[in-house]
């Protein structure tokens, strides 16, 4: 069950990207991510009334936790993304949002088989493969880009880490309350930019239109789906494992601007791909 709602919650988090993406590159990302975030806490909030949330002070606390770390996860990844190169930028916040949970689990208790250690390393070289793309003109990120990444790795950890210290009995409870916290420091961060420059819109009359809102919300549906999928997965199992799987979120939006855009897979992508699915099924082995 980890492993399968690891791999969903990847490719969840990947569809969101991928959408969220395309919709990032006619709007204002912020309003996007603030439009998909909120879409999503309708989606979470729906889904409670069938799988059930608790929302004692436990419950409430750690959803706060896990807010904070999404506002400052998705800041500092499109800071990071809009200073570059995203070839580098991607891997190394996927790989830091990889390792800190399997530190923190394996620091608490967690045992870990050789065939989980062995394939866990795998799937960690496959993210940056499927995630870095080579060319001739590769630059190194700047120091303000490197920060901004590994805040962006520390934020998504932070998030898995919180989530799975919630209670199952807690149910959808740590998501609704993470979105609402979510939502709320999204909507601090447009009033400052709205702020800085009033001469400009908080969000632009085309985030509504046909062509734009539907590319939201497919993202916040990704999103929400990547959130409870990852929350069945590290309740099922191991946090380190369910964090490494969803690590592989890149493969997904690749994925799919192959087939939808026919965009190119270079080579060293397809074998991270390829490295990644052999992975997850050498730790079913384990």
């Amino acid at each position: 069950m980890t492993i399968i709602f690891g791999l969903l919650s990847a490719f969840s988090y990947g569809f969101a990207d991928f959408f969220g993406a395309i919709a990032a590159k006619k709007v204002r990302a912020l309003a996007v991510t603030t439009i998909s975030f909120s879409f999503g806490l309708l989606l979470a909030i729906i889904l409670s009334f069938f799988v059930g949330a608790d929302f004692s002070p436990e419950t409430v606390v750690t959803g706060i936790y896990a807010g904070i770390c999404s506002a400052i996860a998705i800041s500092c990844l499109y800071a990071a993304l809009a200073l570059g190169p995203i070839s580098i930028v991607s891997p190394l916040t996927a790989v830091v949002s990889a390792i800190i949970p399997v530190v923190v689990d394996v620091a608490t208790g967690q045992k870990l088989s050789a065939f989980a250690g062995i394939a866990i390393a795998l799937i960690l070289i496959a993210v940056v493969m499927v995630a870095f793309v080579p060319g001739q003109d590769l630059k190194l990120p700047t120091f303000p880009a490197f920060i901004y990444s590994i805040g962006a790795g520390l934020g998504f950890s932070g998030i898995f880490v919180f989530l799975d210290s919630t209670d199952k009995e807690s149910g959808l409870g740590p998501l609704v309350v993470m979105r609402v916290v979510g939502i709320l420091m999204l909507l601090a961060g447009l009033v400052i930019l709205w702020l800085r420059n009033r001469s400009q819109p908080v969000m632009e009359k085309e985030l509504f239109s046909k062509s734009v809102l539907w590319l939201v919300l497919l993202a916040g549906t990704g999103d929400v789906l990547g959130n409870v999928s990852f929350l069945i997965a590290t309740r099922e199992g191991a946090l380190a494992i369910s964090a490494v799987l969803t690590s592989l979120y890149p493969v997904g939006t690749i994925l799919l601007a192959r087939f939808v855009l026919k965009e190119r897979i270079a080579i060293s992508q397809s074998m991270g791909i390829v490295l990644g699915l052999g992975a997850c099924a050498f730790l079913a082995l384990g």
